[in-house]
């Protein structure tokens, strides 16, 4: 049996008409072959496995073989033979990395003026030449400059910055580039079907991925699926040698941190430890996918380098989480990509990134953080009352007429005086004084006419604050319920109600990204929503312009027979002061909300206990209150 010969070895490009994806670098060789405009030494710099040995090679069978000096050697003579099998004499390979000294330098010199032995020239390839001490690059300068006739340099390089500018200068430099992922997968595709060994499309493109951009990196890690994979290549296969994720799941992962759908985050989570996945792998993927969608959501016309499959799943996403997002999301998973070092291991780094990634995101332009009444009276009063009225240990049953009487009010209790500072902004915060006559909402928009149509009709909110009673307790989910618009039919004639509840079933599921919500949260659609409509705007610029258009898109999706105007009108802000604008309303239901918590809290035991047993007078000032301390 003969021995196996490892797939980079035995697809090593034979003539420049092999040689993958570096045009540039072949062609002119070619051509300063073909022109006898040869120079005397050549710099080849770039990543691992893009062709840097493979070139000098074949240009040292250009140069030495037996039907002459030509850019498309035989490769059937012993020359050119020999060059393919390692044993061409005058093709002297040097290690840089192994032979560093000076000394090492000085050796390789002195046979330089010699005559070639086999071939016309003698060909010094110096792998790795930035590992070159400094002495042994001054040792090499002259004779790099001024080489014998007889004698070609080929110097290569995976570092460039290391290099002397001295050592630069007197090359000819060609910088070979990565391969792309397409041509990686058509490259596999070709050496698989020629070894007549089955594979799946899907799992070329991981490895055409997990190669970045390295030919023999691709070509080894094809070998390691092939025996992993008992003679075929598969995608299950492929991902599970790896220590994968497809990166389809990956845009998954994006899809439910982004809906907040924490379920299937801890789904994917247990998936990646039961699969062992590559934790540092996937933060790449992570970066790499947010880094795609930036670009095609700014550069749409840009070109991907993925498979259809993967490019529309990226278009889709792309689609879906603003711009903001995508940079928000981009800069934690560096900053999580770069915390694998620090961390225990490299899965609680990636998990700690997701957990990040699921806790933050910008707020909307119109969007403000919710704080529940409780917390905005702790941060406004500050003393030891609002302390023990925080207290769990002070619940319904401990403040009753017994905990609360004189006798437990005695000498040695802790007194707290009247503060009159504190008693206003208390008194202001919970809203106990007298709002009076002042009405939410009331305001009308009557039958004002702008621009020949007849925006809306009067807004009937005309509750006042005083009229606002809860009965009962009212749970927090019904408060944010109340933060929500009435649901309307979308049917008929764009109303502020209308209008003010597509707006915010638009915000809840993110169907527009920030700049287009604080667009429409603050414009007015008028007209008919099946029919001719257009979109009031109280401004216009650059933003708006940009923002309307690819709303329109939006819109489209949801009113498909609706024929939104290609343009915004421009009204005052005296004009805007009459409409009911969804922030406007937002802002309504806000003050009501408030008004509710307020009362609420006002009608809750404690604070009834305190007005009853005289520790809040009928100015709600808190006058005094002693706490009996407990021994």
């Amino acid at each position: 049996m003969s021995e196996y010969q490892v797939l980079a070895r035995k697809y090593r490009p034979k003539n420049f008409s092999e040689l993958l994806g570096q045009t540039h670098v072949s062609q002119a060789l070619s051509h300063a072959i073909d022109t006898g405009r040869l120079h005397h030494a050549y710099l080849f710099t770039g990543t691992r496995g893009v062709g840097k040995t493979t070139i000098a090679r074949i240009l040292a069978k250009c140069l030495n073989c037996e039907t002459g000096i030509t850019s498309t050697p035989c490769g059937v003579c012993d020359t050119c033979v020999s060059v393919d099998n390692g044993r061409f004499i005058d093709l002297i390979e040097i290690d840089a990395a192994s032979r560093t000294k000076v000394e090492d330098t000085r050796d390789l010199l002195e046979n330089v003026p010699y005559a070639p032995t086999q071939g016309r020239y003698k060909v010094y390839l110096i792998d790795e030449v930035h590992m070159l001490s400094t002495h042994s690059f001054n040792a090499l300068l002259k004779t790099l400059e001024e080489p014998p006739e007889h004698v070609k340099f080929i110097l290569a390089t995976t570092d460039p910055q290391k290099l002397p500018i001295t050592i630069v200068s007197r090359c000819l430099q060609f910088v070979l580039r990565p391969m792309s992922q397409a041509l990686l997968h058509a490259h596999l595709a070709k050496i698989l079907h020629a070894e007549s060994i089955a594979h799946d499309d899907t799992a070329l493109w991981q490895l055409a991925q997990s190669a970045k951009g390295s030919v023999r990196d691709a070509l080894s890690l094809t070998d390691q699926a092939i025996a992993f994979g008992g003679g075929q290549v598969g995608a299950d296969t492929v991902m599970e040698m790896l220590g994968l994720v497809d990166s389809l799941d990956v845009l998954d992962l994006v899809r439910d941190i982004y809906h907040d759908d924490r379920s299937g985050v801890a789904r994917h989570i247990a998936r990646m430890r039961e699969q062992m996945v590559d934790a540092t792998a996937l933060l790449d993927r992570l970066v790499d996918s947010f880094h795609a969608m930036a670009l095609v959501q700014i550069l749409p016309d840009m070109p991907l380098d993925m498979n259809d499959e993967q490019k529309q799943a990226f278009y889709e996403l792309a689609r879906t989480l603003p711009a903001d997002v995508i940079q928000l999301y981009y800069e934690i998973s560096v900053k999580a990509r770069d915390s694998v070092r620090l961390a225990s291991t490299p899965m609680q780094a990636l998990e700690m990134g997701i957990l990040r990634l699921l806790a933050f995101r910008p707020l909307a332009g119109d969007e403000v953080v919710y704080q529940e009444p409780k917390a905005i009276l702790n941060q406004q009063i500050d003393n030891p009352i609002n302390q023990s009225l925080n207290d769990e240990s002070l619940n319904d049953e401990s403040l009753n007429d017994e905990s609360l009487n004189d006798e437990s009010l005695n000498d040695e209790s802790l007194a707290i005086s009247q503060n009159t500072e504190i008693v206003e902004n208390y008194h202001q915060e919970i809203g106990n004084q007298e709002i009076g006559n002042q009405e939410i909402g009331n305001q009308e928009i009557g039958n004002q006419e702008i621009g020949n149509q007849e925006i809306g009709q009067a807004v009937n909110n005309s509750q006042s604050t005083n009229d606002i009673k809860p009965s009962g307790q009212i749970t927090k989910e019904q408060l944010k319920n109340e933060l929500m618009p009435q649901q309307v039919a979308l049917a008929g004639e764009w109303t502020p109600e209308k209008w003010d509840y597509w707006v915010a079933v638009a915000r809840r599921e993110h169907k527009l990204d920030a700049d287009e919500l604080a667009m429409v949260s603050h414009a007015m659609m008028v007209g008919q929503i099946d029919g001719d409509c257009q979109l009031y705007v109280p401004e216009h610029n650059k933003q708006i312009f940009s923002s309307f258009k690819s709303f329109a898109k939006k819109f489209g999706q949801d009113f498909a027979n609706g024929r939104l105007r290609d343009e915004t009108l421009l009204l005052s802000q005296s004009e805007f002061a009459h409409l009911a604008t969804p922030v406007q309303k937002q802002k309504q239901r806000d003050e009501q909300v408030l008004v509710i918590a307020s009362n609420q809290l006002l009608n809750s035991p404690v604070l009834q206990s305190l007005y009853q047993d005289n520790f809040i007078n009928d100015d709600n000032a808190i006058t005094s209150v002693r706490l009996t301390l407990n021994e």
